[in-house]
This record gives C-alpha cells, sequence and structure tokens, in this order.
C-alpha cells in the first residue's frame, strides 16, 4: 500500500518509513485545493511524491503543507517537499516555524535520540524552509480549502509545537500524536512520550480539549482509520498514565535504560500474544522513544 482513497476527499499515503509498511501516514485532504498533513522523514519524500502521482494528483495543486509538529517523522520531508510542490505554503505552530526554518537544533536533538548513523540512513536530513513560506498557528486557525473547511487547532502535551487538523464538514480529525500509536500489524497502543517535551497533564488535557468536537473518524498519523474515537481518546490517557507509574517504578529498581526497554517489550509482547522475539522493529523503536520521553518527563518532576 503505498495511497489508498479513504473517502471521495481524503487519502492515506504510507511513506514506507524506514522501509515498513504501516507506521508513518501522511494524509491528503482534497477539496477545491489540497492540503498535505504531515509528510514523513525526509529520506522518504520521493514516497510522497510517488504516491500522489501514482493517484493522478498533480503536486503543483498542493496549496497547503502542514507538518503537526517538527519531530522528523511528521516534518522531516517539508522543505524537500517545497523544492517539488512550487505553489505550496506551509502552516506549522508558531513555535515550530523558527525549527522549519533553521533545522540546526533539530538536527542536533535527533541525534540525541537516534543516534547519527539511524539519522544519516534511514531518517534523513531536514532541508530550510523560507520564513516568508509559512503561515504561523497559535491558538487556532482556520482554512478554506473551496468546498471543505480545517481547522488548526493547539495541542500541545505531545510536543510543545503540535497541532492537529479538523476537517469541519467531514467531521473528521488528523490527530497528530496527540493519541497513542496502533500499528495495523500490532493493534495494542503505545503512549507517544517522546523527549525532549513531553507533558502528561498537557497531554491529558488536549486529550479532553480535542473530545469536545464532534468526531466521526480520526486519521492517526501511526497508524490508520479509526471510527471509535472516545476508546482512543481514553485509552491514550489510560496508557499514558499506565507507562508513567511502570517507568517510575522500574527506575526505582535501578534498572538501566536497556533492562527497562527489555521489561516494556515484555509487557507489549504479552498483551499482544506475540513472543517478544517477534515484536516488529519500528515498535522496538517506539517503544524506546516513549521510555527516553517519560525518564526525561520523570526527571523534571
Amino acid at each position: 500500500m503505498s495511497i489508498i482513497r479513504v473517502s471521495e476527499s481524503i487519502y492515506i499515503i504510507d511513506t514506507l518509513a524506514f522501509g515498513y509498511e504501516n507506521c508513518v501516514a501522511s494524509y491528503l485532504i482534497k477539496g477545491d485545493k489540497y492540503a498535505l498533513i504531515d509528510v514523513g522523514y525526509a529520506s522518504t519524500y520521493r514516497n510522497v511524491i510517488n504516491a500522489l502521482n501514482k493517484a493522478g494528483i498533480d503536486i503543483n495543486d498542493i496549496k497547503y503543507i502542514i507538518p503537526t509538529h517538527v519531530h522528523l517523522d511528521h516534518s522531516g520531508a517539508t522543505g524537500h517537499l517545497m523544492q517539488n510542490m512550487k505553489n505550496a505554503i506551509v502552516v506549522a505552530h508558531e513555535r515550530a516555524s523558527k525549527h522549519l526554518i533553521d533545522p540546526k537544533r533539530l538536527i542536533e536533538s535527533s541525534k540525541e535520540v537516534y543516534g547519527e548513523y539511524i539519522l544519516n540512513n534511514y531518517i534523513g536530513l531536514p532541508i530550510p524552509v523560507q520564513s516568508d513560506k509559512i503561515i504561523v498557528v497559535k491558538d487556532e486557525l482556520e482554512l478554506k480549502l473551496g468546498n471543505l473547511t480545517i481547522k488548526c487547532i493547539y495541542a500541545p502535551g505531545h510536543a510543545p509545537h503540535q497541532i492537529t487538523v479538523y476537517i469541519e464538514e467531514m467531521k473528521y480529525l488528523i490527530t497528530a500524536d496527540s493519541v497513542g500509536i496502533i500499528y495495523p500489524f500490532l493493534n495494542v497502543m503505545i503512549p507517544t512520550t517522546p523527549p525532549p517535551s513531553f507533558n502528561a497533564e498537557q497531554a491529558i488535557d488536549t486529550l479532553n480539549k480535542l473530545s469536545s468536537y464532534e468526531l466521526k473518524t480520526l486519521l492517526i498519523p501511526h497508524f490508520g482509520i479509526r471510527n471509535d474515537s472516545l476508546f482512543v481518546f481514553e485509552e491514550t490517557k489510560k496508557k499514558i498514565k499506565e507507562y508513567i507509574e511502570i517507568i517510575k517504578n522500574l527506575r526505582n529498581k535501578n534498572l538501566n535504560f536497556d533492562d527497562m526497554l527489555n521489561e516494556l517489550i515484555k509487557k507489549v509482547s504479552e498483551e499482544a500474544n506475540i513472543s517478544p522475539s517477534q515484536l516488529h522493529p519500528y515498535a522496538v523503536q517506539s517503544l524506546r522513544i516513549s521510555l527516553m520521553g517519560i525518564l526525561n518527563y520523570l526527571t523534571k518532576k
């Protein structure tokens, strides 16, 4: 799967992160104008272009590129796509825009999380976006795609520069990482709690805010389409609280990082009824990053 039409106006694009299917999604909203929400890693930007071409979509018809936040699985391809999508404008939160204009600090932070080898060989490096090509979101911004209205809604917690995108007429929400990870090949939720700025209280407040919207469908970056928004929101809150307590207990036992990660791998494998050796490598990477983020969060408490 590279691109699938979800409805008359929505496409899901599999960016094929790290070469894996069903891990990192991009979404195309097709009104009288087009908006591309989340764009994957720098290393996979050609996969996004090829998918759009496959669907018969002229990339010069893309009006808005909207990275929901600047973590590289959501924003890394932005500058590369802007070089190809000549009529596009980037829409991002005001706290994200500076990192899109000058990604040096973002690159350094990503090296700390992933390591230089993975960054260079699997993720790829973001390139700058011109400042005059960015529209800034504060608390909320409404954009018209002709017959469709989208609202960019500030959604901190996972990151202080995150927005979600609500398609008003359809009652669809592109969630960003405000909700947990539910890979189709795993069907067990992993909370999205990365360093350096995960904040549990803000994340739960954001979920409470989003649950006040009339919602028919969630479009999740990791990964796919859900029609049970209340369950997803409540399960995300539950998993955030559960993982914080588990990791707090593991830390109190003075376990090292690798041992803590192995405990989480065992937990998820048991929930999925598989052996730890069968856990998908991208899910292991997700657990590793979530562990790093919660440890960082607990240090700040």
